[in-house]
């Protein structure tokens, strides 16, 4: 069953069932194997819980389209049930934004760049935990989009639910001033179109959050 259902796997990440995405019947599927039936729907099981195919009554099963969100939501049960850390998340962090805040320099429209200067405003006026996290993750998230590179985007959102305990630990530690410097000194370097300030900015920013969670 295994086995079967990784061969498919394969055909289905190269793209070999055509436009419509539609496999075969379950019978020529068993024959094409040369297993039973069972077996296949037994790999289609696997595959639907994948979130590879739809399986409905009466219909040949079909390709999914492509959905970020279902890898998503696999990840991020996979580290809330892990024994990953917080300082764990910020060093994984530190890479990833730091590239992305060193884009968001070279590659920010204004449009984006006052976008992020709103979420840094809200983030300095909020007066209570929930505005404050939110806003500092708005902040993050707005610098992954100027970054102009979806692929960052995704990154972060799988780790949402750790960030954002992450920023709530933080700040009930340390309050976000500290933080507020941080942000300010990203966008500058944004705004100034300064790619490896905003790296460095972003590195001592981190830095800074790793500090707070040993405290």
């Amino acid at each position: 069953m295994q086995e079967v259902a990784s061969r498919l796997r394969e055909q289905i990440l190269s793209n070999s069932f055509g436009a419509d995405g539609v496999l075969p019947s379950e019978g020529e599927m068993a024959r094409a194997f040369r297993v039973s039936q069972t077996v296949i729907r037994g790999a289609m099981h696997i595959l639907r819980a994948e979130g590879l195919i739809d399986v409905s009554q009466g219909r040949r099963p079909q390709v999914r389209p492509v959905d970020p969100v279902v890898a998503v939501q696999s990840f991020q049960s996979v580290l809330q049930r892990s024994d990953t850390s917080l300082l764990a998340l910020v060093e994984a962090r530190k890479p990833l934004e730091a590239e992305i805040a060193a884009l968001a320099a070279q590659r920010a429209t204004d449009s984006q760049i006052a976008a992020i200067v709103e979420a840094y405003r809200r983030l300095e006026s909020a007066d209570n935990l929930e505005d404050q996290v939110h806003a500092d993750m708005e902040f993050h998230d707005l610098l992954a989009a100027a970054s102009g590179n979806a692929v960052f985007q995704i990154f972060l959102t799988t780790v949402t639910q750790l960030l954002r305990l992450s920023l709530q630990t933080t700040i009930t530690r340390v309050g976000q001033q500290r933080a507020l410097e941080g942000h300010r000194d990203i966008l500058a370097a944004v705004k100034a179109g300064d790619a490896q300030a905003a790296r460095e900015a972003m590195l001592h920013h981190l830095a800074m959050a790793a500090e707070d969670l040993q405290d």
